[in-house]
């Protein structure tokens, strides 16, 4: 999965004082970057399977595993262009754990997978709703974390905004009406 980089078509008024400016460039920046992700993976062969990670680069870097050729990206959230690697390292770190706090079995143990040889925690989740999760997911990034994201409006037909949510890139395998079905999903 890749993000074409996009070409940022508004131009900055001539007499824009420096604040405008500033502005203005920070939104192109934002725009046409390809990099700073937090993504969402899943895995064609176990809908009950979900990863969380991040990458400070390219998603393609991300979107195959070769121990699990059913893994792929479901979505990616665009996160701002002067976002630190701390700071993305530390949206990941309390996302996984609001997350896992959720995801448990009825006895109350993790559905939160450990790392065979290590038995480190690691950020893929087993037996969950997939749906469920995605909406989980960008409902706690959206109501902690939104000003490190990049957020979109979603509008019908009519031209009425339904309501905003992170900007996501969704894989591109899936359909137009498929993905506007998940950003329905998590509109705000």
């Amino acid at each position: 999965m890749k993000r074409t980089k996009r070409k940022y078509e508004l131009e900055i008024d001539p007499f824009a004082c420096y604040k405008m400016e500033s502005v203005h460039n920070e939104s192109k920046e934002n725009f046409e970057s390809t990099d700073k992700w937090l993504y969402l993976g899943a895995n064609a062969r176990d809908s009950e399977f979900a990863k969380v990670g991040i990458t400070m680069g390219d998603l393609t870097t991300r979107s195959s595993s070769s121990e699990s050729p059913g893994y792929y990206l479901f979505c990616a959230f665009k996160c701002r262009n002067n976002i630190a690697r701390s700071q993305l390292e530390g949206i990941e770190k309390s996302a996984l754990n609001h997350l896992e706090s959720l995801f448990t079995y009825p006895d109350g143990s993790t559905k939160r997978a450990l790392h065979h040889e290590s038995e480190r925690i690691s950020e893929c989740f087993f037996d969950v709703d997939f749906l469920d999760f995605f909406g989980e997911l960008h409902y706690y990034l959206h109501k902690n974390y939104c000003n490190y994201f990049l957020l979109s409006a979603f509008g019908n037909e009519p031209g009425f905004d339904e309501g905003e949510f992170l900007d996501c890139e969704f894989n591109t395998r899936m359909s137009r009406d498929e993905i506007n079905k998940h950003i329905r999903m998590i509109l705000q």
